[in-house]
């Protein structure tokens, strides 16, 4: 089993590198507190890259309305993460992130679910002990529902802030039919930080 093309690394570096390092556990009611490679929701994308790589970078819509857009970017000397993306609210000079998501990306079939589903496992513990007032929802395995054949899986864990605002750790386990379909996607593990704001969006906006 191969990951990004390195060799597995063990879980506690992911966890390490995957959420900040707290000061206090009362900190970890804050959403804000939680990062993916340094990154926070809240935080501008200025931060982090220059508004000239910004505007190069394709922007994604969604059918319902055009109120937030995604960029898939990659960070210089990323530890973990293969990919990054990030949700911006349009004609928002600040850029502003409301979502942002690490996704670690597997390539080998064979057991990919398995080992994806031991970091999975890791990382939602470390979440529970960080953030005791969150809500966990673990919605088990479902079907992917943009694969119309029903066999590509997404197995999801969610942690509900008082603020409405969440995380989201899951696997994704697509069939060799659907990731040819689509132009090559990968089996992957995807760890989300969202704003409510964007989450009621995406919710009862974005496919309407």
């Amino acid at each position: 089993m191969k990951l990004t093309n390195k060799p597995m690394k063990r879980l506690s570096l992911y966890l390490f590198l995957i959420l900040f390092t707290l000061q206090t556990p009362s900190q970890a009611d804050d959403i804000r507190d939680f990062q993916i490679e340094g990154m926070s929701i809240g935080d501008s994308v200025l931060d982090h890259f220059s508004e000239e790589k910004i505007k190069k970078i394709k922007k994604s819509y969604y059918p319902g309305n055009d109120r937030f857009f995604r960029i898939n970017i990659k960070k210089p000397n990323m530890e973990i993460y293969e990919s990054l993306q990030f949700h911006l609210k349009n004609n928002d000079k600040n850029y502003k992130i409301y979502s942002i998501s690490g996704l670690i990306f597997f390539r080998e079939k064979k057991d990919n679910m398995n080992e994806c589903n031991k970091i999975k496992k890791e990382i939602v513990n470390e979440i529970k002990n960080l953030a005791k007032n969150t809500k966990m929802d673990d919605e088990g395995v479902k079907k992917y529902k943009r694969d119309k054949s029903g066999k590509s899986k997404h197995d999801t864990v969610y942690f509900d802030f008082i603020s409405g605002d969440y995380i989201k750790v899951g696997c994704i386990d697509y069939t060799n039919e659907f990731s040819e379909k689509m132009g090559g996607w990968y089996d992957h593990l995807r760890i989300s930080v969202n704003f409510k704001e964007y989450s009621d969006w995406l919710q009862n906006e974005a496919f309407k």
